[in-house]
Protein backbone atom coordinates (compact mmCIF):
# COMPACT_ATOMS: atom_id res chain seq x y z
CA UNK A 1 0.00 0.00 0.00
CA UNK A 2 2.84 2.39 0.84
CA UNK A 3 4.48 1.78 -2.56
CA UNK A 4 1.19 2.43 -4.39
CA UNK A 5 0.77 5.72 -2.53
CA UNK A 6 4.31 6.74 -3.46
CA UNK A 7 3.82 5.83 -7.12
CA UNK A 8 0.64 7.90 -7.26
CA UNK A 9 2.49 10.76 -5.64
CA UNK A 10 5.24 10.83 -8.27
CA UNK A 11 2.90 10.29 -11.21
CA UNK A 12 1.04 13.53 -10.57
CA UNK A 13 2.27 16.73 -12.13
CA UNK A 14 4.98 18.41 -10.09
CA UNK A 15 3.14 20.72 -7.73
CA UNK A 16 4.84 23.17 -5.35
CA UNK A 17 5.87 21.23 -2.31
CA UNK A 18 3.91 23.51 0.01
CA UNK A 19 0.72 22.41 -1.76
CA UNK A 20 1.44 18.73 -1.10
CA UNK A 21 0.12 17.18 2.05
CA UNK A 22 2.98 15.37 3.74
CA UNK A 23 2.72 11.92 5.23
CA UNK A 24 5.13 9.45 6.80
CA UNK A 25 6.54 7.05 4.20
CA UNK A 26 8.78 5.04 6.57
CA UNK A 27 11.29 5.41 9.40
CA UNK A 28 15.05 4.82 9.62
CA UNK A 29 16.21 4.31 13.20
CA UNK A 30 13.11 6.19 14.37
CA UNK A 31 13.87 9.14 12.06
CA UNK A 32 10.74 9.95 10.08
CA UNK A 33 11.00 9.99 6.29
CA UNK A 34 8.10 11.72 4.56
CA UNK A 35 6.87 11.65 0.98
CA UNK A 36 8.38 15.14 0.64
CA UNK A 37 11.80 13.82 1.71
CA UNK A 38 11.48 11.13 -0.94
CA UNK A 39 10.52 13.69 -3.57
CA UNK A 40 13.63 15.73 -2.72
CA UNK A 41 15.82 12.64 -3.01
CA UNK A 42 14.13 11.74 -6.27
CA UNK A 43 14.93 15.14 -7.76
CA UNK A 44 18.47 15.06 -6.34
CA UNK A 45 19.23 11.75 -8.08
CA UNK A 46 17.88 13.07 -11.37
CA UNK A 47 19.94 16.26 -11.02
CA UNK A 48 23.10 14.14 -10.75
CA UNK A 49 22.10 11.76 -13.57
CA UNK A 50 19.68 13.16 -16.16
CA UNK A 51 19.29 9.75 -17.81
CA UNK A 52 17.09 8.80 -14.86
CA UNK A 53 14.36 11.06 -16.27
CA UNK A 54 13.62 8.35 -18.82
CA UNK A 55 13.45 5.60 -16.20
CA UNK A 56 10.27 3.94 -14.98
CA UNK A 57 8.76 5.89 -12.07
CA UNK A 58 8.50 2.83 -9.85
CA UNK A 59 12.22 2.11 -10.34
CA UNK A 60 13.03 5.73 -9.48
CA UNK A 61 10.94 5.61 -6.33
CA UNK A 62 12.81 2.51 -5.18
CA UNK A 63 16.14 4.20 -5.98
CA UNK A 64 15.14 7.29 -4.00
CA UNK A 65 14.07 5.11 -1.08
CA UNK A 66 17.33 3.13 -1.01
CA UNK A 67 19.38 6.29 -1.41
CA UNK A 68 17.72 8.07 1.49
CA UNK A 69 17.99 4.96 3.69
CA UNK A 70 21.72 4.83 2.95
CA UNK A 71 22.15 8.52 3.76
CA UNK A 72 20.23 8.31 7.05
CA UNK A 73 22.14 5.23 8.19
CA UNK A 74 25.45 6.96 7.43
CA UNK A 75 24.27 10.16 9.12
CA UNK A 76 23.24 8.28 12.26
CA UNK A 77 26.65 6.59 12.42
CA UNK A 78 28.90 9.60 11.72
CA UNK A 79 27.07 11.81 14.23
CA UNK A 80 28.31 9.44 16.95
CA UNK A 81 31.81 10.73 16.24
CA UNK A 82 31.66 14.10 14.46
CA UNK A 83 29.67 17.29 14.12
CA UNK A 84 28.36 18.44 10.74
CA UNK A 85 30.22 21.76 10.77
CA UNK A 86 33.59 20.00 11.11
CA UNK A 87 33.64 19.65 7.30
CA UNK A 88 33.55 23.38 6.56
CA UNK A 89 37.16 23.67 5.37
CA UNK A 90 36.83 20.82 2.83
CA UNK A 91 33.32 21.65 1.66
CA UNK A 92 34.10 24.26 -1.07
CA UNK A 93 36.52 21.92 -2.87
CA UNK A 94 34.12 18.97 -2.75
CA UNK A 95 31.20 21.08 -3.99
CA UNK A 96 33.41 22.25 -6.85
CA UNK A 97 34.18 18.62 -7.70
CA UNK A 98 30.43 17.93 -7.73
CA UNK A 99 29.48 20.61 -10.21
CA UNK A 100 32.52 20.00 -12.42
CA UNK A 101 31.43 16.36 -12.78
CA UNK A 102 28.15 17.77 -14.10
CA UNK A 103 30.07 20.01 -16.56
CA UNK A 104 28.97 23.12 -14.68
CA UNK A 105 31.48 25.96 -14.62
CA UNK A 106 31.01 27.67 -11.28
CA UNK A 107 29.08 27.71 -8.02
CA UNK A 108 26.60 30.33 -9.23
CA UNK A 109 25.69 28.21 -12.27
CA UNK A 110 25.43 25.17 -10.01
CA UNK A 111 22.98 26.98 -7.74
CA UNK A 112 20.89 27.97 -10.78
CA UNK A 113 20.98 24.37 -11.98
CA UNK A 114 19.73 23.17 -8.59
CA UNK A 115 16.91 25.74 -8.59
CA UNK A 116 15.89 24.48 -12.03
CA UNK A 117 15.62 21.04 -10.44
CA UNK A 118 13.63 22.45 -7.50
CA UNK A 119 16.52 21.87 -5.12
CA UNK A 120 18.28 24.13 -2.63
CA UNK A 121 22.05 24.40 -2.36
CA UNK A 122 21.89 24.02 1.43
CA UNK A 123 20.14 20.65 1.06
CA UNK A 124 22.87 19.40 -1.30
CA UNK A 125 25.59 20.79 0.99
CA UNK A 126 24.28 18.71 3.90
CA UNK A 127 24.29 15.59 1.75
CA UNK A 128 27.89 16.27 0.75
CA UNK A 129 28.87 16.93 4.38
CA UNK A 130 27.48 13.56 5.46
CA UNK A 131 29.53 11.84 2.75
CA UNK A 132 32.63 13.76 3.84
CA UNK A 133 32.15 12.67 7.44
CA UNK A 134 31.51 9.09 6.37
CA UNK A 135 34.76 9.03 4.38
CA UNK A 136 36.57 10.56 7.36
CA UNK A 137 35.16 7.82 9.60
CA UNK A 138 36.19 5.07 7.17
CA UNK A 139 39.68 6.54 7.02
CA UNK A 140 39.94 6.66 10.80
CA UNK A 141 38.72 3.09 11.24
CA UNK A 142 40.62 1.39 8.42
CA UNK A 143 43.89 3.28 7.81
CA UNK A 144 45.76 0.60 9.74
CA UNK A 145 44.29 -2.12 7.53
CA UNK A 146 45.43 -0.67 4.21
CA UNK A 147 47.66 -3.07 2.33
CA UNK A 148 49.72 -1.04 -0.13
CA UNK A 149 52.70 -2.79 -1.71
CA UNK A 150 54.72 0.31 -2.57
CA UNK A 151 57.69 -1.72 -3.80
CA UNK A 152 55.46 -3.53 -6.29
CA UNK A 153 53.88 -0.27 -7.46
CA UNK A 154 57.31 1.35 -7.78
CA UNK A 155 58.54 -1.57 -9.86
CA UNK A 156 55.42 -1.32 -12.02
CA UNK A 157 56.04 2.39 -12.63
CA UNK A 158 59.71 1.75 -13.42
CA UNK A 159 58.93 -1.01 -15.90
CA UNK A 160 56.36 1.03 -17.77
CA UNK A 161 58.17 4.38 -17.80
CA UNK A 162 60.46 6.08 -20.25
CA UNK A 163 60.97 9.76 -20.97
CA UNK A 164 58.65 11.72 -23.29
CA UNK A 165 56.36 8.83 -24.19
CA UNK A 166 52.73 8.64 -25.19
CA UNK A 167 50.34 7.20 -22.66
CA UNK A 168 46.68 6.29 -22.87
CA UNK A 169 44.17 8.09 -20.71
CA UNK A 170 40.82 6.51 -19.93
CA UNK A 171 37.60 8.08 -18.75
CA UNK A 172 35.99 5.29 -16.75
CA UNK A 173 32.68 4.39 -15.19
CA UNK A 174 32.10 1.52 -12.78
CA UNK A 175 29.46 -0.73 -11.34
CA UNK A 176 30.56 -2.43 -8.11
CA UNK A 177 28.27 -5.22 -6.97
CA UNK A 178 28.00 -8.21 -4.67
CA UNK A 179 26.46 -11.64 -5.14
CA UNK A 180 23.47 -12.00 -2.84
CA UNK A 181 22.16 -15.16 -1.29
CA UNK A 182 20.35 -17.41 -3.75
CA UNK A 183 22.11 -15.79 -6.69
CA UNK A 184 25.27 -16.45 -8.68
CA UNK A 185 27.71 -14.40 -10.72
CA UNK A 186 26.27 -15.36 -14.11
CA UNK A 187 22.69 -14.47 -13.13
CA UNK A 188 23.75 -11.20 -11.52
CA UNK A 189 25.86 -10.14 -14.50
CA UNK A 190 23.04 -11.05 -16.91
CA UNK A 191 20.64 -8.89 -14.89
CA UNK A 192 23.07 -5.95 -14.88
CA UNK A 193 23.76 -6.31 -18.61
CA UNK A 194 20.03 -6.44 -19.32
CA UNK A 195 19.51 -3.17 -17.43
CA UNK A 196 22.50 -1.61 -19.22
CA UNK A 197 20.98 -2.62 -22.55
CA UNK A 198 17.46 -1.42 -21.73
CA UNK A 199 18.11 1.57 -19.45
CA UNK A 200 21.69 2.64 -20.17
CA UNK A 201 24.86 2.24 -18.10
CA UNK A 202 24.26 5.26 -15.87
CA UNK A 203 20.84 4.12 -14.75
CA UNK A 204 22.11 0.55 -14.27
CA UNK A 205 24.86 1.98 -12.04
CA UNK A 206 22.25 3.82 -9.96
CA UNK A 207 20.31 0.58 -9.56
CA UNK A 208 23.09 -1.96 -8.98
CA UNK A 209 26.32 -0.26 -7.89
CA UNK A 210 27.32 -0.19 -4.23
CA UNK A 211 29.90 2.55 -4.80
CA UNK A 212 29.30 6.22 -4.04
CA UNK A 213 29.98 6.88 -7.74
CA UNK A 214 26.56 5.37 -8.47
CA UNK A 215 24.94 8.78 -7.89
CA UNK A 216 26.86 10.08 -10.91
CA UNK A 217 25.93 7.08 -13.03
CA UNK A 218 29.12 5.29 -12.04
CA UNK A 219 31.51 7.82 -13.56
CA UNK A 220 34.88 7.97 -11.74
CA UNK A 221 36.78 10.31 -14.07
CA UNK A 222 40.03 10.20 -16.03
CA UNK A 223 43.05 7.98 -15.30
CA UNK A 224 46.16 7.40 -17.31
CA UNK A 225 47.30 3.82 -17.69
CA UNK A 226 50.19 4.31 -15.27
CA UNK A 227 47.85 5.21 -12.43
CA UNK A 228 45.86 2.00 -12.86
CA UNK A 229 46.86 -1.43 -11.63
CA UNK A 230 48.41 -3.79 -14.16
CA UNK A 231 45.42 -6.11 -13.72
CA UNK A 232 42.94 -3.42 -14.74
CA UNK A 233 45.10 -2.17 -17.63
CA UNK A 234 45.37 -5.73 -18.95
CA UNK A 235 41.59 -6.16 -18.83
CA UNK A 236 40.60 -2.82 -20.37
CA UNK A 237 43.62 -2.38 -22.67
CA UNK A 238 41.92 -3.84 -25.75
CA UNK A 239 38.48 -2.32 -25.14
CA UNK A 240 37.04 0.38 -27.35
CA UNK A 241 35.03 3.42 -26.29
CA UNK A 242 31.62 2.31 -25.04
CA UNK A 243 32.67 -1.28 -24.33
CA UNK A 244 32.43 -3.05 -20.97
CA UNK A 245 34.97 -5.14 -19.13
CA UNK A 246 34.34 -8.63 -17.89
CA UNK A 247 33.50 -8.73 -14.16
CA UNK A 248 36.66 -8.06 -12.14
CA UNK A 249 37.00 -9.59 -8.67
CA UNK A 250 37.83 -6.89 -6.12
CA UNK A 251 38.03 -8.21 -2.54
CA UNK A 252 34.51 -9.47 -1.71
CA UNK A 253 32.91 -7.61 -4.62
CA UNK A 254 32.92 -7.54 -8.40
CA UNK A 255 33.42 -4.57 -10.70
CA UNK A 256 32.35 -3.91 -14.27
CA UNK A 257 34.20 -1.06 -15.99
CA UNK A 258 32.90 0.93 -18.94
CA UNK A 259 35.25 2.85 -21.23
CA UNK A 260 33.65 6.27 -21.62
CA UNK A 261 36.48 7.84 -23.59
CA UNK A 262 40.12 7.28 -24.55
CA UNK A 263 42.81 9.75 -25.51
CA UNK A 264 46.57 9.79 -25.79
CA UNK A 265 48.95 12.39 -24.47
CA UNK A 266 52.66 12.87 -24.58
CA UNK A 267 54.16 13.40 -21.17
CA UNK A 268 57.53 13.89 -19.61
CA UNK A 269 57.27 11.36 -16.86
CA UNK A 270 57.74 12.26 -13.25
CA UNK A 271 58.17 8.83 -11.71
CA UNK A 272 57.71 10.07 -8.15
CA UNK A 273 54.41 11.71 -9.08
CA UNK A 274 53.29 8.61 -10.96
CA UNK A 275 54.07 6.49 -7.92
CA UNK A 276 52.07 8.87 -5.70
CA UNK A 277 49.12 8.63 -8.09
CA UNK A 278 49.32 4.84 -8.23
CA UNK A 279 49.39 4.64 -4.42
CA UNK A 280 46.44 7.04 -4.16
CA UNK A 281 44.43 5.00 -6.66
CA UNK A 282 45.11 1.82 -4.68
CA UNK A 283 44.23 3.50 -1.38
CA UNK A 284 40.96 4.83 -2.77
CA UNK A 285 40.08 1.40 -4.14
CA UNK A 286 40.68 -0.23 -0.76
CA UNK A 287 38.85 2.51 1.17
CA UNK A 288 35.88 2.00 -1.15
CA UNK A 289 35.83 -1.69 -0.24
CA UNK A 290 36.08 -0.89 3.47
CA UNK A 291 33.23 1.61 3.09
CA UNK A 292 30.95 -1.06 1.62
CA UNK A 293 31.89 -3.56 4.33
CA UNK A 294 31.30 -1.08 7.16
CA UNK A 295 28.04 0.21 5.73
CA UNK A 296 26.67 -3.34 5.44
CA UNK A 297 27.68 -3.95 9.06
CA UNK A 298 25.98 -0.77 10.31
CA UNK A 299 22.87 -1.44 8.22
CA UNK A 300 22.41 -4.82 9.92
CA UNK A 301 22.01 -2.98 13.23
CA UNK A 302 19.63 -0.38 11.81
CA UNK A 303 15.84 -0.47 12.00
CA UNK A 304 13.85 0.37 8.89
CA UNK A 305 10.11 0.36 9.52
CA UNK A 306 7.07 1.15 7.37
Amino acid sequence: MKLIRLILFFLVTFMPLKAIEGYIAFKVNNEIITNIDLDTEYRYLIALNKELENTDKEVLIKLARESIIKEKIKKNEVFKYYELNSTETLLPEIIQNYYKRLNIKNLNDFEIYLIQNNLELEVVKKKIQIELLWNKLIGAKYTGQLNINEDFLKKQVEESSSNNEFVKEYELSEIIFQIGEGNNLINKVNLIQQDISELGFKTAANIHSLADSSKFGGNIGWFDEKQLSKKIVTIIGNLEIGELSEPIKVANNFMIIKIENIKQKQIELDKEKLLEQAILFEKNKQYNQFSIIYYNKVKLNSIISE
